[in-house]
């Protein structure tokens, strides 16, 4: 695995690997009309969010497996294909923002918060959230490094 910079012919397997794994890893946590209600791109948004982020993209054999975008001090999106779940990807997206000095902040989901757990993320608020009409419980959560 490689961790490279975001590049705009990656967008398609972003949008993809975001796709799949709201469809097939959250749906163990969530219903399938919330999963439903989730798994859906506004391309002209997603564009724009991409641009104005930091974003890097995890890659095996050329092919992008993970991403994570960051605005600011703010986890936007962490997202991994489900078949290279639990491949300590994730970790490695996540690993240069923790090293940071300050504060980092993520809005995660009942399926991602053990894993900003096991980071060192402490739930900061529980969170009910709206989204296409379906309603969501996901957790504010942060991490201090105050090396």
């Amino acid at each position: 695995m490689n961790i490279r910079e975001y590049k705009e012919s990656d967008f398609l397997a972003l949008c993809e690997i975001f796709l799949r794994a709201v469809q097939e890893t959250a749906r163990r946590d969530y219903s399938a009309s919330q999963v439903a209600a989730w798994a859906q791109i506004d391309e002209a948004t997603w564009r724009q969010k991409l641009a104005v982020s930091e974003v890097q993209v995890a890659v095996v054999d050329e092919q992008p497996v993970g991403f994570i975008s960051v605005a600011g001090n703010y986890i936007d999106l962490l997202f991994v294909a489900p078949e290279f779940n639990g491949q300590g990807i994730a970790h490695h997206l996540l690993k240069p923002w923790i090293a940071r000095d300050g504060v980092l902040t993520v809005d995660a989901s009942i399926t991602a918060k053990p894993f900003f757990e096991r980071q060192g993320f402490l739930v900061v608020a529980r969170q009910n959230v709206e989204c296409r009409g379906e309603w969501f419980i996901n957790y504010r959560m942060q991490y201090q490094n105050a090396s």
